[in-house]
């Protein structure tokens, strides 16, 4: 895609974001005004219709972003994505809360808005893997991930030579042994060979190995066929000739038959063979039609054009860059001239502007506001308003006069002043809980007015605390490019960068760096004219003149410490311990599984309403919204720690490792069979979550895994599990991990739990107040599964019927059935399918007979539910969720007896 077409892209993606504001704004403004929606289906549409188009957006957003080589749009364009991301995890809350479930379907305003599931699914945008990590810190990783130790400290040369001593020793030795060896085997007659043993080869060559040797191992299976059915034809043709010359010879040789009567026959064969090719033309026709639909997928596909399209998006990326240098330098040049050129007239500006607020306060009021402080901005706040208006002191002065005052009728004793402190503590307390329980009595009134339907007032929407900031960060964009953004532009409006901007930055920049100076200057001036005004005020008989209200000093921002231990010494032991570990690179897309696109439906029925439970497919897609969308965002109400919960094999960690690689995080492992015998002592224990601290900070994004995070919790320690202390970090976890995350860092932790009832509930919520209960494999699932698995062999009929056996193996994990197969289609069963279709029974049986195979059935995540309902808050709003419906839907019966 062309320059100009994503700038025609950009201008559709502004259309499009108007309307979404103005519909969030009217939705908004339902919440605003307490307008109850009612039945819930409608409710859930509306929120949806919203929440549908901001996941559209946002992955345009994120795309132009990549994309777009208008260097100076671009980060405008961020902003708006930030705010966005925000928003959408807002809109999802709000729209759980609206469905009363964490798992959501929008399904029904996606058919309004013409849009399928595909167009909402969230994307982890090209910004978040590579935009966050400094290029130091990237570099440390790399290095020592490949293995070297950039980490250690640097060695002395009293070191350096002890070292070389006991390699030279021990090569010493070796050669030593290896001589005698070859003198034994001299002196015993054995053959001495000549290779090399001590040849150590790396990971990347033993992999290339071991692939040349699969390789070479199909060619020559192929070959052996091949050699094997030519030989089979010959044996038979020369056996077929000796035959015939023989009978020929010993005329017994039966005669020919009858011309005629050949001739009918070959007719007849050749009938035969056309309708044979005719049918199996149409067959051929049927099937490619089929795949052009999508509706079987065929055992080869061409190259992925995606591949192709990454390849261009990275051209585009590296042109980008180049114009991202050019601007850079271009702006520091364009600064120093604005500094060379304008130094003196920028300040006399400046220095205009607070001259002016100073006489605009003297002659007002006859006095000077309170210079605002460094900390604060300085005199940026006058510029902005951000000070004490005149209205205000007076109000303020008018206030404080009176105080004095009645202070001065009725003096207060120090124990007066403490007690009133103390009672209005005390009444801060009383009208917080006051407003705690009318809340709560409001909740249950509200909750009880739900059970008729006749008085049922509607589902209330959530208000929007977020689109507020979205709105500002659009009125920023506007406010810069409304006049540049046009159906003509210039060329640097479509990619590089502007210059008229440039240098307009220019002037900002420089005015940000030498207001400091004035500011400074202005100070002087402001207490010279404080000291004529005071000397003018005794002058008058005033002894005492007013004064402003007096501006607290902000606390000063201490600079952080210097780190005793550089950063790659800290993150070089936490790799050396295994606490930092390398993960498989895994996609969420590698995580199989189908969406439930029946539950929309089936929930918005009007009295009775079911519930089914989610396919692995909408657990992928909560993991997008909660996982991938809260890790790149700065969002205050992001929670930034998520509980995997599921049966064994239920692929958490698969999970947890396609999240750290579509975001290029670290992973650190805190599971207790991890760190038991790690940084012995609570000194070094100490020691371990500052290491984990700063280089989760240091080198976010970071992904933390706590792999069975319910062992970290026991009620109670089994007995063969005390060697290992899981409860080790229980007591800190929260204190060292958690608390010290803040809204900016790019931070996860993610636990997993297998046996979520055997820890304590209210410490492990504590740590982590959201969770992801996966569902056991549900038949929609199986059934791509086993489609993607088995199609991809040739020999297999497109029209298997991987129905039934999807029906036969729900419960059984993943992995295992994978598995089951690619030992089931072994070399000689592929080579039979021409002649031998599979047959399901074999799938069926292959499953059933693996060893290792892990099954879930209904009773046993029945438990999962249990502890669910009693774990999570939504167990119990799902609860009274039933039974308000049970409520209405009997009221509802008593009506319709009434009317007969």
């Amino acid at each position: 895609m062309a320059n100009k077409e994503y700038y025609e892209r950009w201008l559709k993606i502004k259309e499009q974001m108007k309307t979404t504001l103005s519909e969030d704004e009217r939705l908004n403004e339902l919440a605003t005004l307490f307008v109850g929606i009612k039945p819930q289906a409608t409710a859930v549409e509306i929120v949806a219709r919203v929440y549908s188009k901001y996941c559209e957006l946002y992955n345009k957003l994120c795309d132009c972003y990549d994309q777009m080589e208008q260097v100076q749009r671009r980060q405008y364009i961020k902003k708006i994505i930030d705010a966005v991301t925000c928003r959408l995890l807002e809109l999802k809350r709000t729209l759980e809360e609206v469905e009363v479930f964490e798992f959501t379907y929008p399904d029904n305003a996606l058919q309004q808005l013409l849009m399928v599931p595909q167009d909402i699914k969230i994307l982890c945008p090209f910004f978040y893997p590579f935009e966050i990590r400094q290029q130091e810190m990237q570099y440390i990783i790399d290095q020592i991930f490949a293995g070297n130790r950039i980490g250690d400290p640097t060695p002395t040369p009293s070191e350096i030579k002890c070292k070389e001593e006991e390699r030279l020793e021990e090569e010493r030795r070796k050669q030593e042994e290896k001589d005698a060896e070859i003198k034994r085997m001299i002196a015993m007659g054995e053959d001495i060979s000549l290779s090399d043993t001590s040849v150590v080869l790396s990971p990347q060559e033993l992999e290339e190995i071991r692939l040349r040797e699969e390789y070479e191992k199909h060619i020559n299976n192929i070959q052996r066929m091949e050699r094997s059915r030519l030989v089979t034809r010959n044996n038979v043709h020369k056996r077929n000739k000796d035959i015939n010359l023989y009978l020929e010879l010993a005329g017994i040789k039966a005669p020919q038959v009858r011309e005629e009567l050949r001739i009918r026959a070959a007719m007849f064969i050749q009938k035969a063979y056309r309708r044979f090719m005719e049918i199996k033309r149409e067959k051929n026709k049927d099937i490619q039609l089929r795949q052009k639909l999508g509706m079987i997928m065929p055992s080869w596909s061409p190259p992925s054009a995606y591949i192709q399209l990454e390849k261009v998006k990275e051209q585009r990326r590296n042109y980008r860059r180049k114009y991202y240098e050019k601007w850079m330098e271009e702006n520091i040049k364009e600064n120093a001239r604005v500094l060379r050129l304008r130094e003196g007239d920028i300040m006399e500006d400046i220095s205009s502007e607070i001259r002016q607020w100073f006489q605009e306060w003297y002659h007002e009021v006859r006095l000077f506001d309170e210079f605002p402080w460094p900390e604060e901005g300085g005199s940026i706040l006058v510029v902005k308003g951000e000070t004490f208006t005149i209205e205000e002191y007076i109000d303020w002065r008018t206030a404080e006069e009176k105080r004095l005052k009645a202070e001065a009728e009725a003096p207060k004793t120090k124990e007066q002043i403490k007690a009133e402190k103390v009672a209005a503590r005390e009444e801060k307390k009383r009208l917080a809980f006051e407003e705690k329980e009318r809340e709560k009595k409001r909740l249950l009134d509200y909750k009880k007015t739900r059970l008729n339907p006749d008085n049922d007032p509607g589902i209330y929407i959530s208000i929007g605390k977020t689109l507020e900031h979205l709105q500002s960060a659009w009125l920023d964009y506007q406010n810069q490019w409304q006049s540049i953004d046009n159906a003509d532009p210039s060329k640097d409006a479509v990619k590089g960068y502007i210059m008229q901007l440039v240098t307009e930055n220019a002037y900002k920049d420089v005015q940000l760096q030498l207001r400091p100076i004035v500011d400074e200057m202005m100070k002087l001036e402001l207490n010279l004219l404080r000291n004529s005004l005071k000397a003018d005020y005794l002058a008058a008989g005033i002894a005492k003149p007013p004064q402003s209200k007096k501006r607290k000093k902000p606390k000063k921002v201490k600079p952080p410490r210097p780190d005793k231990i550089s950063p790659a010494s800290m993150f070089q032991q936490l790799v050396d311990e295994g606490i930092v570990k390398k993960y498989p690179r895994t996609t969420l897309d590698d995580y199989w599984g189908d969406r439930n696109y029946a539950a929309a439906d089936m929930r918005a029925v009007l009295w009775t309403p079911s519930f089914p439970l989610p396919c692995i497919g909408d657990v992928r897609e909560q993991v997008r919204n909660r996982c991938l969308l809260t890790l790149g965002s700065s969002c205050p109400n992001a929670i930034r720690t998520q509980l995997l919960v599921g049966p064994q094999a239920a692929g958490k960690r698969t999970l947890i490792h396609a999240i750290a690689t579509e975001t290029n995080s670290i992973l650190i492992d805190l599971s207790p069979m991890n760190v038991y015998n790690k940084f012995p002592g609570p000194k070094n224990l100490k020691t371990m979550f500052t290491f984990v601290n700063r280089i989760s900070k240091l080198m976010q994004p970071t992904v933390i895994m706590v792999d069975n995070a319910d062992k970290l919790f026991y009620k109670k320690v089994p007995k063969e599990e005390k060697i290992f202390d899981p409860t080790r970090l229980q007591k800190d976890f929260y204190k060292e991990v958690i608390k010290p995350i803040q809204s900016n860092d790019k931070i996860l932790v993610l636990g997993t739990a297998t046996e979520p009832w055997f820890a304590k509930n209210p410490l492990m919520y504590k740590s982590f107040p959201s969770l992801i209960l996966i569902p056991r494999t549900d038949y929609g699932s199986l059934s791509l599964v086993l489609t993607k698995i088995l199609m991809k062999y040739h020999g297999v009929d497109r029209d298997f019927n991987v129905h039934s056996v999807a029906q036969a193996l729900r419960g059984y994990d993943i992995n295992t059935i994978r598995k089951a197969i690619d030992n089931l289609m072994d070399g000689n069963r592929v080579a039979q399918l021409y002649n031998k279709p599979l047959d399901p029974m074999e799938v069926v049986n292959a499953v059933l007979d693996f060893k290792g195979a892990k099954f879930t059935d209904a009773e046993d995540f029945e438990m999962f539910q249990q502890w669910y309902n009693g774990y999570s808050p939504w167990g119990q709003k799902y609860m009274d969720y039933l039974l308000m419906l049970e409520s209405q839907y009997l009221y509802k019966l008593k009506n319709d007896k009434k009317k007969k």
